[in-house]
């Protein structure tokens, strides 16, 4: 017989003996236990891919010509976030590699399955073993490890068998489902894709229900009430923070050209591409520190559950301990009972009154997650009943909207049999929402008038009219500041106006203030106002090509655009202060009738970087360009192109040694004795003139891809 003060040391050694058991997973089958961590192992694999690749792309992302169109149509939080959104993910998939680390190499070690840190390193004993202590002074360590027994242990007050853990769950339910409805609502007003609605919106729902059905199906086994619970939190968890971006970032991959780091340039130009890639990048990208942190709040939510299902999997549901332990679990029974439970020491006299109120608050809860279900049902269920009219080629599906949603527009006069009059341009614009409506198409009408419904699409950004005549474009239906402030993009193409002159609707004194990308093409326009630096934005880019200008307009040089193009219009001369304007970045003049540059240009633009001449006349170049082809700069890019034109082709046969100078040179008058570079033919100058002049034929007639529209709006 051992002495008595051995008994409760053995029946420590006993419980710890028992604990090891449950530690080492002998309560469930091996291959059980196998397919369970085959499943975790795989979980961390798939968040730690996901998170490690989003964060390189944002580390990446800044200075690639994706990063400048995500900057230009202000999709995300802008180029100077970027490290800090990438460090975010950073964390979370290092946090993913640790558990896999962990898992992966302690099995190894073991030689046994091991699923997190309570697999390795087992706290000396459970809660209940407190009072055992005989030592009055502990140490630090000790303390600590306490602490974390009596808070994190499985049956700690924040533990998956702790007396707290249901209400702790409940009110991680109620935030998280709360975002996630947020979520629902704003894939509702950004994403047209119906099947990322329906999919996303159904897992919530069931989410919500799963509180009521969970606790029905299995309201006497805590264990399992708590781990189905956890299950159907996580799997929403991982559609939110990573199912629907993979979704999306998959839709678009197959456009994506990972040489540039980009998508096409040809694809920024197709409408219904376009309107898909603003709508969905907004969801697919951090678009606010707010979303950030509720991107941040899914993930770890996400972990927190995988956590608690590793230790829910390794108890045994089966038995109960006694004494204190036994007593919390008993407080546990009820998964959503936010008030005191009855315990074993509770009089029997209670006023049943009294038990009948709390049952009937116990189950508060369960009927605020049943409706919460019901009510997101409803609002999906009432968005897509709202009918689909025809002209509306891309529409979304806003909760609590009882008018359609356009947000591509289209409007084909050859296809609807009109003429494209004001009434019969009006009365298809009328069946929507007009405050829906964010890019507007035009096309194939023989007597277009604007009409003033044009006013009312207030979040319109991007207005496109193809093939048609102009006949009314009146002030009533004018773009400006106040009924378009975000507009940023006006195309005319293959368009005809009246007597060649800009329409008034064109001429607002409100002008956007937003619209920075302004093209026309193969256009007959023929002028443009002479004050109309006044009215339209400055630095922006501007397309005036193929046209019928004979001349650069005095206003067009003063509103010093960043990014010009005059290609294919019977332009013979150009302004020199076009290459004095501080802003010009990039000038085209393809296919015009000049044959030289501006004899004298005081000081050229610092900012210019690129000036096409593609299919001209041009065969000299005078000694003002020179600092622009600086050999240090050449090097990343040439300056100059010139293809097809008589410089190229001589330069060609200096290069092939056929000349030994340029046939082409000014008279010692006219450049005071100085030649330019560009003109001097010894081949110790040969690696600056390849350097800065390109004879390639690569660059289109028109940078506006007329090719492209002309293919997706054929009649």
């Amino acid at each position: 017989m051992r002495p008595p003060a051995m008994r409760p040391r053995k029946a420590i050694q006993n419980r710890v003996q028992a604990e090891d058991s449950v530690l080492h997973h002998e309560t469930l089958p091996r291959v059980v236990v196998g397919l369970y961590w085959v499943g975790f192992l795989a979980l961390h694999v798939v968040c730690f891919v996901f998170f490690a690749a989003t964060s390189w792309c944002y580390w990446n992302l800044p200075d690639t010509d994706l990063d400048f169109w995500l900057t230009y149509y202000s999709l995300g939080l802008g180029t100077q976030s970027d490290p800090t959104i990438a460090i975010v993910h950073g964390f979370l998939a290092g946090l993913h590699g640790l558990y896999i680390l962990w898992m992966l190499l302690w099995s190894l070690k073991k030689r046994r399955l091991v699923f997190a840190v309570y697999n390795v390193f087992k706290p000396p004993s459970r809660l209940a073993s407190f009072g055992n202590k005989r030592h009055s002074v502990v140490s630090l360590k000790n303390s600590v490890r306490h602490l974390y027994i009596a808070v994190f242990a499985r049956d700690g007050c924040l533990g998956v068998d702790g007396p707290n853990f249901d209400l702790i769950l409940l009110y991680r339910e109620i935030v998280e489902t709360a975002l996630q409805t947020y979520q629902a609502y704003r894939m509702s007003v950004l994403l047209p894709r119906a099947a990322l609605n329906r999919g996303y919106v159904a897992l919530l729902v069931l989410n919500c229900w799963s509180t009521a059905l969970v606790h029905s199906s299995f309201k006497s086994n805590a264990t399992k009430r708590r781990l189905v619970a956890l299950i159907c939190d996580c799997v929403l968890d991982l559609v939110s923070s990573v199912g629907v971006s993979t979704a999306l970032m998959l839709i678009y991959a197959k456009d994506f050209d990972f040489h540039t780091n980009s998508f096409p340039l040809l694809k920024w130009y197709e409408d219904v591409w376009f309107v898909h890639a603003v709508s969905e990048f907004r969801m697919l990208l951090v678009t606010s520190w707010s979303d950030l942190a509720m991107r941040v709040v899914f993930a770890v939510s996400m972990l927190l559950s995988m956590n608690n299902m590793k230790k829910l999997m390794c108890a045994k549901p089966s038995k109960q301990h006694s004494g204190v332990n036994a007593s919390r679990r008993v407080k546990a029974v009820a998964p959503l009972n936010v008030g005191p439970v009855n315990s074993t020491l509770v009089s029997s006299s209670r006023n049943t009154r009294s038990h009948a109120a709390k049952g009937v608050v116990a189950k508060l809860p369960e009927l605020l997650f049943l409706s919460w279900g019901l009510a997101v049902l409803a609002l999906h269920l009432h968005a897509g009943s709202v009918p689909s009219p025809p002209q509306c080629v891309m529409q979304v599906k806003p909760w609590g909207s009882s008018q359609p949603s356009c947000s591509l527009l289209v409007l084909d006069c050859h296809q609807s049999e009109i003429v494209g009059s004001a009434d019969e341009v009006a009365a298809p614009w009328s069946a929507f929402n007009p405050t829906t409506v964010v890019h507007v198409v035009v096309r194939h009408c023989p007597e277009l008038q604007l009409p003033p419904k044009l006013t009312e699409f207030s979040q319109l950004d991007t207005l496109k009219l193809y093939n048609s005549t102009i006949v009314s474009w009146e002030d009533s239906a004018a773009l400006t500041q106040s009924h378009h402030p975000k507009l940023t993009t006006v195309y005319l193409v293959r368009v005809n106006m009246t007597d060649g002159a800009l329409p008034i609707g064109l001429q607002a004194d409100d002008f956007p203030q937003a619209l920075v990308d302004i093209e026309f093409c193969v256009t007959n326009l023929r002028s443009l106002p002479d004050d109309l630096e006044l009215k339209w934005p400055q630095h922006a880019s501007i397309y005036l090509e193929a046209c019928q200008l004979v001349e650069v307009p005095a206003s067009l040089v003063r509103l010093a655009p960043y990014d010009l193009s005059l290609s294919l219009n019977p332009i013979s001369t150009l302004p020199a202060e076009l290459f004095e304007q501080g802003t010009v970045a990039s000038f085209s003049a393809s296919g015009t009738l000049i044959s030289q540059l501006p004899e004298t240009v005081m000081e050229i633009s610092s900012s210019l970087h690129r000036v096409t001449l593609d299919d001209t006349n041009v065969s000299l170049f005078w000694s003002w360009i020179d600092p622009t082809v600086d050999p240090a700069a050449a090097a990343a890019s040439p300056m100059l192109n010139a293809a097809n034109t008589p410089y190229c082709r001589n330069l060609q046969r200096v290069f092939e040694g056929e000349h030994n100078s340029f046939s082409f040179v000014p008279p010692a008058s006219d450049h005071d004795g100085e030649i330019s570079l560009l003109l001097n033919a010894p081949v110790v100058n040969w690696g600056i003139l390849k350097r800065a002049i390109s004879c390639d034929d690569d660059i289109p007639a028109t940078l506006y891809p007329i090719e492209s529209e002309d293919q997706n709006n054929v009649l």
